[in-house]
């Protein structure tokens, strides 16, 4: 197994500049593989931010762009994001018939991967978590499998999330849970027959407490294909300048996944209640006690929209303006030590069984969680085993250009002089630098542009905030309801 993952690294890596290395799964950790075959790997933590600037609104599956098809303000956001510190992105909605090369490629070259959702908030683009069957068919396998053709061949895609709180209320958890394992099971499938390498698939789960362990228990057992292959966790316990270890409830979050058999992470976190963030949950949390198990996280969200969770504000020139908490979590980051374990330190695991025990203390954990494994048939068989024929394969290109046409400010409202991005020869990881990116030179040029390119109505909030990202279903302030899509995603899905 290890010599046919290095064989397939390997081979996607071939006539590559600069590409990064395709991560992989052991136990209950990620890894990031040697470049030498000799040598060994190392665990990967997620250092990250969600990504998906002008929220769900902007997404037009009709439309000839999207977020990962406009160069220069990929360039831009790099840059922005290189020197925040990241390494991985998340991206929630794509068009899988659009070429995203540059985009892709400029991500690569700044050392950042991204994790992408296969779903969007269009109808027929997601699973609807109330009535599933209706809305698991061949034209939205088409449309995911179509996802895998575009993307696969991009060293520094890191993984897709089969579903993004799919399950998030006991009306959802008596029907979608067996959809969840039948979509991840359809994707792993179609990337075994139709990949040259692995590419992990999981699961992000919405922070309802009983929910968010019944879900985890129920997606990470078995050795089929259907099991996840890491959990994501939105999670806005915490809210930095109010909470602490104690009080956040992030002892709780340690105590239930510390048996995990899969990677682990936040896939949204960073709570708004007290503004401007101050993130000490990332250095006393999520890299502090929480890195015993969890694999990082991803801080909700890059850009402003009109839930106010933004790091940066997008101009309507294009030109983008950091944001305190843009300052304040590179502050943050840069007090994170990120401890280097080597891959032989992570022990192999057992998945447990998916068996009637399990059901029953799937059941015992949440009363209305349908624990079944028994997963409906793909209603798609000939395009998963004939493929989609998407013609439009990625793959990663030399870069035309390292610095972004667009105008970047730093929080006094001053023109940063050079935003090139830094391009690491030696397929090096993004990492927290120490720097600020306050105290870079910048020239004459201030920001005169003061309204942003941020919808007028929130494209991320829904009524469902209440109880999708709550502690055992009591509202917690400051949380985006239902991930990043909750509220188209969940209009559709009751529509449908």
């Amino acid at each position: 197994m290890r010599v046919s993952a290095l064989v397939s690294a390997a081979a996607l890596l071939a006539g590559s500049a600069h590409a990064l290395i395709p991560i992989q799964v052991k136990g209950s950790r990620f890894i990031r593989p040697a470049l030498n075959s000799s040598d060994e790997g190392e665990v990967f933590q997620m250092v990250g931010v969600d990504y998906q600037p002008g929220g769900a609104s902007a997404y037009d599956g009709s439309a000839e762009s999207d977020v990962l098809t406009h160069e220069d303000a990929c360039l831009r956001d790099a840059y922005v994001l290189q020197q925040l510190g990241v390494n991985t992105v998340r991206i929630y909605s794509v068009n899988p018939w659009l070429n995203h090369d540059a985009c892709m490629s400029i991500f690569n070259a700044a050392g950042i991967y991204v994790v992408l959702d296969v779903n969007s908030p269009l109808g027929g683009e997601s699973i609807a978590r109330y009535d599933p069957s209706s809305s698991y068919n061949k034209g939205y396998l088409n449309r995911v499998f179509g996802l895998v053709d575009a993307f696969q061949g991009y060293p520094n895609l890191l993984g897709f999330f089969s579903g993004n709180e799919v399950v998030n209320d006991a009306e959802s958890a008596k029907v979608s849970p067996v959809y969840m394992r039948a979509v991840t099971r359809d994707l792993k499938q179609y990337i075994k027959l139709h990949s040259n390498r692995t590419i992990p698939v999981g699961y992000s789960a919405a922070d309802d407490i009983q929910l968010r362990e019944a879900m985890w228990e129920y997606v990470q057992c078995g050795d089929d294909d259907s099991r996840a292959d890491f959990y994501g966790l939105n999670s806005y316990q915490w809210c930095s300048g109010r909470d602490d270890w104690t009080s956040s409830g992030y002892q709780k979050l340690l105590d239930t996944f510390a048996n995990t058999t899969i990677p682990i992470f936040l896939s949204e976190y960073g709570c708004n209640a007290v503004t401007p963030r101050t993130f000490d949950e990332v250095y006393d949390g999520v890299y502090g006690k929480l890195a015993d198990v969890f694999s990082g996280g991803l801080v909700y969200e890059y850009s402003l929209e009109a839930n106010n969770y933004g790091l940066v504000d997008i101009k309507s020139d294009g030109s983008v303006r950091l944001l305190d908490d843009f300052a304040n979590l590179q502050t943050a980051y840069n007090k994170v030590k990120l401890d280097k374990q080597s891959e032989s330190s992570v022990v192999n695991v057992t998945h447990p069984a998916c068996n009637d025990a399990l059901a029953k203390n799937i059941k015992a954990i949440d009363s209305s969680f349908n624990s079944s494994f028994e997963l409906p048939d793909c209603p798609a068989d000939d395009i998963l085993k004939g493929g989609v024929g998407n013609n439009n394969k990625g793959k990663v290109v030399e870069l035309s250009n390292t610095q972004s046409q667009f105008d970047i400010y730093n929080i006094e409202g001053k023109a940063i002089a050079n935003t090139s991005i830094t391009v690491n020869p030696d397929n090096q990881i993004n990492t927290p630098s120490g720097s600020d990116i306050n105290n870079v030179d910048t020239s004459d040029k201030t920001d005169t542009i003061v309204e942003s390119s941020a919808p007028a109505t929130s494209s991320a909030t829904s009524e469902a905030a209440s109880t999708s990202s709550s502690s055992g279903g009591v509202y917690v302030a400051g949380v985006p309801a239902s991930g990043a899509f909750g509220a188209v995603a969940g209009l559709v899905a009751m529509l449908l």
